[in-house]
């Protein structure tokens, strides 16, 4: 019984490991390394390969290399739009594998990495805001709102009944724990100038209307992530840094006549 499960267990993995052959299309073959890419590419994405994605993949590319090939009969490689539209993807995939290549050939330390970390968590700070909002389109209709909450009514009870944002509405304006850095900077500026319970006594106006704002709570920080969790995001803010330097390196060197 054990073997049967141990020859059962093998003959699943040698299946799902099993790797993609060559194939036709009318004439046209498709090697086992184009696949092989495609499926890399979509793994790398977060996709689980499955017999179901390599079979997925081979119909794709039957469609495409089918449709290509009525394309080529129809003469459309000749068309003068057609060549430019190629000519442009041409150049877009070439400057693409440029950059790629060398952002690999220069990855960030993770010295550097630390700096940019220390950086974003200096600029966080080191104080966290439990805030309630009021949002209304006009500064009149803020402005009421805020003159019954400093003549005594509830906070929460006027942003149930006032506020259009709607994510917020059904909590009384609760809108949770924020850095300054987190929220709109008309806003974030204010905070540390206040004190848990405080209403500011101004409404503010932002990008999306007018907004009265209490500060129910502070802490020390907790909400900015661990250097470990950071890295990943860090890496890729690192490695378009780096690209976007290079391609500044190589324009400056370009002769325009």
């Amino acid at each position: 019984m054990k073997l049967s499960v141990i020859l059962m267990s093998a003959f699943a993995a040698a299946c799902a490991n099993a790797a993609v052959t060559d194939f036709t299309v009318n004439g046209t073959k498709v090697t086992a390394a184009q696949q092989e890419q495609i499926l890399k590419n979509l793994t790398a994405r977060g996709q689980q390969r499955t017999p179901q994605l390599e079979n997925a993949v081979k119909q794709n590319l039957v469609t495409e290399i089918a449709v290509l090939q009525e394309a080529q009969k129809a003469g459309l490689a000749n068309d003068p739009n057609v060549k430019i539209a190629v000519q442009n993807a041409t150049n877009n995939i070439m400057t693409e594998a440029l950059l790629n290549r060398y952002v690999q050939q220069h990855p960030t330390s993770d010295a550097d990495l630390q700096k940019m970390y220390q950086k974003d968590k200096a600029a966080y700070g080191n104080t966290e805001y439990h805030l309630r909002q009021i949002v209304t389109k006009t500064q009149g209709e803020a402005q009421n709102a805020l003159n019954r909450v400093l003549k005594g009514e509830n906070f929460a009870k006027v942003a149930s009944a006032v506020t259009i944002d709607q994510p917020s509405k059904a909590r009384g304006g609760d809108i949770g724990w924020f850095a300054p850095v987190r929220v709109v900077p008309q806003i974030g500026q204010l905070l540390p100038s206040l004190k848990a319970g405080q209403v500011y006594s101004k409404p503010v106006q932002f990008r999306g209307g007018w907004a009265v704002f209490q500060v129910v709570a502070t802490r020390p920080a907790q909400l900015f992530p661990t250097f470990e969790q950071a890295k990943p995001q860090l890496q890729r803010i690192a490695a378009a840094q780096t690209a976007q330097q290079y391609v500044r390196d190589i324009t400056s060197r370009a002769v325009v006549k």
